[in-house]
């Protein structure tokens, strides 16, 4: 079955029970990837789903009492109501449809959003963020070390942090590359040594930012271990 997207909603049939089994259907493919502990990009894209089907009831509710426009049709790119000025005052039985269908689904979706909140709030709760060795001033760009406890294995990557600006609203972007894994032997290489060796391989930074997430849970590493680490470092970095 196809992911939910806006466009389930707007490409419906005119059946109300097929298009529930359809919304159902993409809802409980995001929430198996829950079960299974995956949070990205599920949540996501629950929750952009959700925004941008309140948008759409919004710029409905606000055409409440005026006039003399009925709802044509969409543009789903741009997440706009299209206007006309109507022949008669009630709005297409097929549009009605559409926003029931939104009022009914918006419930569901918002039940597995929650879900996925609470094991987000778990296992950032259970990953711990140190700097390793004395932090500089500047902490824009450095290396920081995840535990991935499936593969056994510490994963080291390189960071790069910056700031872009959209309209008044700051925002913080974290680039990063893969440099390299160390396997979690009996004995464990410590993460001093692994900056060491660092620098002596990467000359580029002279004196890097460098922090460790660890954890003891065995979470999938790209869909949750790896995208919550990076937001606690983008936390960091910007306190």
């Amino acid at each position: 079955m196809e992911r939910i997207s806006l466009e389930t909603f707007f490409s419906s049939e005119t059946d109300w029970e097929m298009n529930q089994y359809k919304i159902l259907g993409g809802i409980k493919e995001l929430s198996m990837d829950l079960t299974k502990k995956k949070i990205y990009p599920a949540l996501a894209q629950l929750i952009d789903l959700k925004n941008s089907l309140d948008q759409i009831k919004a710029a409905r509710n606000n055409l409440n009492g005026k006039f003399p426009k009925e709802i044509k049709s969409f543009n789903i790119k741009e997440q706009k109501v299209i206007l006309e000025t109507p022949a008669h005052f009630n709005n297409p039985k097929n549009v009605e449809a559409i926003f029931e269908l939104i009022d009914w689904a918006l419930p569901v979706i918002q039940n597995t959003i929650d879900e996925g909140i609470v094991l987000f709030d778990f296992v950032e709760k259970n990953i711990s963020l140190e700097q390793v060795g004395i932090l500089p001033i500047y902490k824009e760009a450095g290396y920081f070390m995840i535990t991935d406890n499936i593969a056994a294995k510490l994963q080291v990557h390189r960071y790069e942090s910056s700031l872009f600006f959209s309209g008044k609203e700051k925002f913080r972007a974290l680039k990063t590359e893969f440099v390299r894994s160390e396997t979690q032997q009996v004995i464990k290489k410590s993460p001093e040594s692994i900056k060491q060796d660092l620098l002596k391989e990467r000359q580029d930074l002279p004196n890097p930012a460098t922090f460790i997430c660890d954890t003891d849970l065995d979470f999938p590493f790209a869909e949750t271990i790896f995208p919550i680490a990076k937001r606690k470092l983008m936390t960091l970095l910007a306190a």
